[in-house]
């Protein structure tokens, strides 16, 4: 089904546990967990824009800016140019071609171990057990019996300024698809 006018779909309302920015033009990506970004967009400190999207003359999209830094427990990272290289961004890929490619880097990170996630740990004191082979007990984002959700973003010209982005990342808050891409 195609959307023509925008709906609340972002940020606010997905059911994701981390979040995760992928910025090709800076070759970036960013880690938070996503109540950290909506905590930030509730402080009504940053500014609302509207996103586009090309052959579509009306907003397909409504964000808030925010730095990286001001998301807490944001963590950039950083990957040798042969991953980017690998996926050829451009940005003239179709919206659904860019969320792939994003996709498949974080995949990919994940396999080999790369993506940070927010974790509890207890250290064991009990001697039998460390003799055994068991120092710490790790908790993945404080959560029981349940897989971690995340979502992946591609922000294409997110990311510091000073590498070359656009000096925040888009938290996406309202949505329309009139090209159907997913």
């Amino acid at each position: 089904m195609n959307l023509t006018s925008l709906v609340d779909y972002g940020i606010q309302n997905e059911e994701s546990d981390i979040r995760v920015h992928v910025c090709p033009q800076i070759r970036r990506v960013y880690v938070y967990p996503t109540n950290c970004g909506v905590e930030a967009i509730e402080t009504n400190v940053y500014r609302r824009v509207s996103g586009y999207q090309p052959g579509w003359d009306k907003p397909t999209s409504e964000g808030y800016l925010v730095p990286p830094d001001c998301i807490k427990h944001c963590v950039e990272l950083m990957f040798r140019d042969l991953a980017w290289n690998a996926l050829n961004f451009k940005e003239d890929d179709t919206t659904s071609t860019k969320g792939d490619k994003a996709v498949t880097l974080v995949k990919s990170m994940l396999k080999r171990g790369l993506l940070p996630l927010p974790t509890e740990s207890e250290v064991i004191d009990e001697r039998d057990m460390q003799i055994s082979g068991t120092d710490i007990f790790v908790k993945a984002n404080c959560l029981k019996e349940r897989d971690i959700r995340i979502q992946v973003k591609c922000d294409f010209k997110g990311g510091r300024k000073s590498l070359g982005g656009s000096g925040n990342l888009f938290l996406q808050v309202r949505e329309s698809n009139p090209f159907g891409h997913y």
